[in-house]
Parts: C-alpha cells; structure tokens; sequence
C-alpha cells in the first residue's frame, strides 16, 4: 500500500486506457514479498497486468475503499484519509488496512462463484484460527472446525454454495477451496497473521497462526493443554491436599465436578467451587484454601473435557495416538485415587460417580430412573449413540457392583473391571456434552 501511495504521489497517476496501473508500478507491487502461493505463479510470468496479478488488486482495492485514493479523468489521486494515513504509524496503518479490507468482497480476487458467505465467517475464522494450537493444519481442517462449533452453518453451506460439477458434486468441497483461497490465500497469509507452508506442486497446503494473529486478537474459547487431567496432575492435586490439610475425598469431588459437563454451555468454575464450598459448609480460611482448590480443579477439569470433545479430524486437534495416551493417563490417574486394601473400599468409592451420574440425568434432564422402561425413557432426550453410552455406564458399574462382591483381594481382573467402569463414566458424560453442545 504504501508503495502505491509513493507512486501515486501529489500529483497523482495516469492509469491505462482500460482504467488500470500501469505495468511498471504493478511489477513493483507484485514483487514485494509475495506469498508461497504467489512466488510459485511469479515463476511462469512474463507480464504485469493488474487484472492478473493479485497483490496489486489487494493494495488498490483496499486503497479505494479506504479512501487512500480515488480515480478521475483517467487518473489516481489521493483520497481523503490518504494524509491521515501517511502521518499514522505502523501499527495504525496495519489495523486500518485490516479493518478495511474486511469490507472488500474477496470474491473479487478469483472466478469462483459469488457468494457473502465467505466474507461473513472471515472475522469469526480468524478468532478460531487464533484460539487453535499453534501447527500447521490444511485450511480444510479450519473449516470443519468451524462447521464442529457452528453445525448450522453445514445448512448454510448446502443452500448458499454451488458445487462445480467439473471436479466434485458435494457444495462443501467448493465451500472449503474457497476458505482456503480467499480467506486464507488473500487475506490472512498477506496481512501477515497466517503462515503457509506447501505451496508447491503435488505439496500439501498447510496453514498455521503467528505471533501477530496471537497478539492482534485476545483469546476467546482457547483450550489449555497444559491443565488437562492425567495421571500425574491428579497425583499432584492429591498431594496438595496433604501439604494443605484440606478435608478433600479428590475422587469424589472429581465425579461431582466432571458431572456438571454433561449440560451445555458448562456451569462457570467458581459457581462450582462456590457449591462445593457451600455444600460442605466452610467459613474462614478454610472455606478459602478449599474455594483455591476447587477452582483449580474445576476449570482443570473443564479443560480435560473440552480436549477430550475437540473435534478429530487429521491434522488437527486429536493428533491420534497422543490424545488416546493422554486419555489413558487419565483413566490411570483416577484409578490411582480409589482405595485399593478391599474391593469393597474400591466399590463404595466408585458409586460416587454412578450416583453423581443418575443425579444428572434425574435432575438435569428429568428422566424417571425408576421407570419400567428406563431407556426408552432416555431416547426422548438422547439419540441412539448417546442411550448406548448412557448403558454402557449403567453396565458396567453393575457389573463391577456384582462380581467385585465374591472377590476377596484385588487382582488384575478386577483392576480391569474397574478401569472400564471408569471409562465408560468418562465416555458417557462427554457423549452427553457433545450432543448437548451440537444441539444449542
């Protein structure tokens, strides 16, 4: 932009018979750092013409609708905030040209089909992109991302987008080649918030935010990796309790806590901690050291079960055989926590969590537990997956109800039994968020 104001000048530009820049200012344009994506179209050309080089229809698009320059008599002249602009500094330059060009219609910038959709999400993508972890992932997976938080936009998508029938008949394929050129391509890799890397032929187009994207926008729905329950974070809550002295049974208040997930949007981490203090009636500072504890715990545990929930696409948040490690550790970690002299000390712990999970089900979405017909009274709230996870924690905690009874010691197979109630619990609550979350 501003080499264009410094060829425009004060007395401004004679433009081409057919309105455009000339070649030689176009050529400067469209050789100031260009993108990947650009450097491998520069490699093939012979000419600089403006409706065939981007970068000089970004920098005069923006221009214009900024009001930096307007045109008359075949000519280009400052416009009225071209002075302004000049005398601001860098970073006002930069969110002025940012702000302005998300009035642009993108569509300008390639032949695809016209639609506002793309310029409606480009602000909305562009938090979501920032929120994300920081690696490189295929601008396709930002789009499911999307489409994971904004189901509705899947509709959208199908009345809005025409697919192009020469290379797939499916609108979304046509919906994310036009996220990855005009929102990723056009916009956020030049302005710098976005970098790019496989831009070559047969390479894989990857995309991931920089530093600029992290301080440009503050963080909105950020998932924090590091407080993400396993086995060794849980030892370390236990410990604190015993450094502190806090009257805390961890697994107990844990079920309480993981629980409060199965509604969406989730209960705030101090409206939690301030129940629990409130239900154990704590004054002073006791009820301090405790509130400290549970908020931690809390949002900890808000923490697990968003990673846990992320949408799993390749390349993106799940990341495979990491998330099921993880997803391990925490089933180990929780099981570490119970009481193992006797399978009954084991047994009596475990029905925290069946009662904090039929509570939830009786309290939150008024199912009858003492129906005749306990799952078809479920599938008027859930669908068929989420009744068979439902199930499948009922099973399995009383199977372990039943046959952990006749054993006298616990052995292997019983550690088994328990880790898969454990895990069925862990899987039924976050099934029941997950619809819950699709369905508001």
């Amino acid at each position: 932009v501003d080499l264009l104001l410094d060829a425009v000048g004060e007395k401004g530009l004679k433009l081409t018979a057919k309105g455009n820049l000339p070649t030689k200012v176009v050529k400067e344009l469209t050789l100031c750092c260009p993108t990947l994506s650009e450097e491998q179209h520069l490699k093939w050309v012979k000419r600089y013409l403006e409706e065939e080089q981007v970068a000089a229809m970004r920098a005069r698009t923006v221009c214009e609708i900024g009001k930096l320059l307007k045109t008359s008599k075949g000519k280009i002249h400052y416009g009225s905030m071209a002075e302004a602009y000049m005398k601001a500094s860098d970073a006002e330059k930069f969110i002025y040209l940012l702000w302005q060009f998300g009035r642009v219609n993108l569509a300008y910038f390639d032949r695809m089909q016209e639609t506002s959709l793309i310029n409606d999400i480009s602000l909305i993508m562009l938090q979501l992109v920032r929120d994300k972890p920081e690696m490189f992932r295929e601008p396709k997976v930002y789009s499911a991302f999307l489409v994971d938080a904004f189901p509705k936009l899947f509709d959208v998508v199908e009345e809005e987008i025409v697919p192009d029938s020469c290379f797939s008949e499916d609108p979304f394929d046509e919906f994310e080649l036009m996220v990855e050129v005009r929102l990723f391509k056009n916009f956020f890799v030049p302005f710098g918030l976005v970098e790019e890397k496989g831009a070559g032929y047969k390479e894989v187009y990857e995309c991931k935010k920089t530093a600029l994207l992290d301080a440009l926008l503050i963080p909105f729905d950020v998932l924090d990796e590091k407080a993400v329950l396993n086995k060794k974070s849980l030892h370390m809550f236990e410990q604190r309790i015993k450094k502190e002295q806090l009257d805390i049974d961890l697994f107990h208040d844990f079920c309480y806590i993981y629980v409060q997930g199965a509604r969406y949007p989730l209960k705030p981490v101090s409206v939690i901690a301030e129940d629990l203090i409130v239900a154990r009636k704590r004054i002073g500072t006791i009820a301090e050291k405790e509130k400290a504890f549970y908020l931690e715990l809390a949002n900890a545990t808000e923490q697990t079960l968003k990673y846990f929930t992320q949408l799993e696409v390749k390349g993106g948040g799940s990341r495979g055989d990491e998330m099921q490690r993880q997803f391990q550790s925490l089933i180990d970690g929780l099981y570490a926590l119970l009481p193992k002299q006797k399978p009954f000390g084991t047994i009596e712990a475990m029905r925290s969590a069946t009662f904090f999970f039929m509570d939830m089900l009786a309290n939150v979405y008024g199912i009858d537990l003492l129906s005749g017909d306990f799952y078809a009274v479920c599938k008027k709230h859930f669908d068929d997956e989420t009744v068979d996870d439902i199930g499948a924690v009922i099973l399995t905690m009383g199977e372990l109800e039943k046959k952990g009874r006749k054993l006298k010691r616990v052995n292997q197979k019983f550690e088994t039994m328990v880790k898969e109630a454990l895990t069925a619990f862990v899987l039924g609550v976050m099934s029941i968020h997950t619809k819950e979350m699709d369905r508001e």
